[in-house]
């Protein structure tokens, strides 16, 4: 296992960055990461859709029938754009930053299902993207002012007269402190605190007849409060470092952290004021980060991903793309409720095993991936795959893993790296046995041959985890 290999994984979705991370080493690769682009533009997917509160308030006003074509084609911008999101994973030279904008989709979570508007989820994601790298506690603040999370968590309907908890109660529960860390009383306060927030034309603010101007107890702090004397309370309880903590470990080290690491690097988190920067720069050049190795169950996207990268292929096609998220249970923009995708064992059951297993037929069999363009024209695109792209995707990979050796083993142990699992005794034998052909790039023996070895490693159960 050649360690680049396992931080090109762990630090983006495939095994792109290796190189990369060989040549300018971590501390650098990851230097080079934190200075990526913060902003980047709108997909042009969305250069018609609704962008204004005015304009989203007005197809309220449509009829039945209107409504149907309008939310048809917001289905269709939303689709395009996590195609556009997953494009940008998958061709970013530093992909970190977009690996991040993706943790804080699944911790501060928002869905187009419930927000209904293409517009305000790219605005969150923007939001996640500029933040990628920062300060926890100002992106808390951040997101309680963000329209798309006041939608979604109801705080457009919480008034002094009428309070509504569910933001001020996954705000506690979920996005900081944990269960066991607040009381029921703090949530009704809270509640109260963000009593008359809701979605403005820059962003949440305060409408006056609706907000509470009582003197309001939360976590220890007393007063008329606000979003930042509140995310201040927050902050200032013992328990704020460790639950974000356990989710970075398991999201960048193993799904299974124990309370010692949890302990340790949330102490350190806190030292830090809760900047993401040190505490990536601490974990990835720990030394024990390799001993996680097998220690995390790859998400249907990283196999995507990885699996798309080791075919070298270059563009994905946009339905085919969203239906296998879908199916897999991990529709980005979409998570399936406020606690987001459980990860780990979540994503292993026999259904979804299957599947994952003909996605390696997709990208091994051009019958498969001609098929899956075919869905793609669904969504008017133009992906052409056919038997002849497939055996040259299957001959660029042959040449690549090739690099001059002239035996079998060299080749199984260089595709085994790249796929980043340990090859035993029998998988050896399995492999060699499939693996018959002469050492000719050209060869369509060749090609065949590393098509079925290909096929067959990317069924592995060690293909399953990294």
């Amino acid at each position: 296992m050649r360690q680049e290999n396992f931080l090109s994984l762990r630090l983006g979705f495939s095994h792109q960055q290796a190189d990369a991370i060989s040549k300018f080493g971590i501390e650098k690769f990851l230097d080079k990461s934190f200075k990526t682009a913060e902003k980047v533009a709108a997909p042009a997917c969305l250069d018609d859709a609704p962008k204004t509160l005015k304009e989203l308030h007005e197809l309220k006003q449509l009829s039945a029938d209107q409504k149907k074509v309008v939310q048809m084609e917001e289905r269709k911008r939303a689709i395009n754009t996590q195609h556009w999101w997953i494009m940008r994973m998958y061709q970013e030279q530093y992909p970190l930053r977009e690996k991040m904008v993706l943790f804080w989709h699944n911790h501060f979570v928002s869905s187009f299902q419930k927000v209904k508007s293409s517009w305000l989820m790219y605005e969150q994601n923007q939001l996640f993207r500029e933040h990628a790298f920062g300060n926890f506690k100002e992106l808390t603040k951040a997101i309680l002012y963000n329209n798309a999370m006041l939608l979604y968590l109801d705080n457009n309907q919480n008034k002094a007269a009428s309070p509504n908890e569910n933001l001020s109660r996954e705000l506690l529960e979920l996005f900081t402190l944990g269960i066991g860390h607040y009381s029921e009383t703090d949530i009704k306060e809270g509640a109260r605190i963000l009593a008359g927030l809701g979605p403005g034309p820059e962003g949440g603010f305060y409408r006056p007849k609706q907000q509470d101007e009582g003197i309001k107890n939360y976590l220890g702090k007393s007063g008329n409060l606000k979003v930042e004397e509140m995310v201040d309370a927050i902050f200032s309880q013992a328990a704020i470092p460790y639950r974000l903590t356990e989710k970075l470990l398991k999201y960048f080290a193993t799904d299974m952290p124990s309370p010692d690491l949890i302990k340790e690097y949330g102490d350190y988190f806190a030292t830090q004021n809760f900047e993401i920067k040190p505490f990536l720069l601490k974990l990835f050049q720990d030394k024990r980060l390799m001993q996680f190795n097998g220690w995390k169950i790859k998400d249907p996207l990283l196999i995507l991903l990885q699996s798309a990268a080791f075919f070298h292929v270059q563009d994905l096609p946009v339905f085919g793309t969203y239906r296998y998220l879908r199916n897999q249970n991990m529709e980005l923009l979409n998570p399936p409720n406020v606690k987001g995708w459980d990860g780990g064992q979540s994503w292993l059951n026999a259904a979804l095993l299957i599947q994952r297993e003909g996605l390696a037929d997709l990208f091994c069999y051009g019958n498969g991936i001609k098929a899956w363009g075919r869905t793609a024209k669904m969504m008017n695109d133009d992906d052409e795959n056919d038997d002849a792209k497939v055996a040259e995707q299957i001959a660029k990979a042959y040449v690549q893993y090739d690099k001059g050796a002239k035996n079998n083993k060299a080749v199984i142990q260089e595709l085994s790296d790249q796929l980043l699992f340990t090859v035993d005794a029998d998988m050896q034998n399995n492999m060699e046995s499939i693996l018959k052909y002469d050492f000719n790039p050209a060869s369509d023996g060749a090609i065949e041959g590393v098509k079925r070895l290909m096929n067959y490693m990317l069924k592995t159960p060690e293909y399953q985890i990294y």
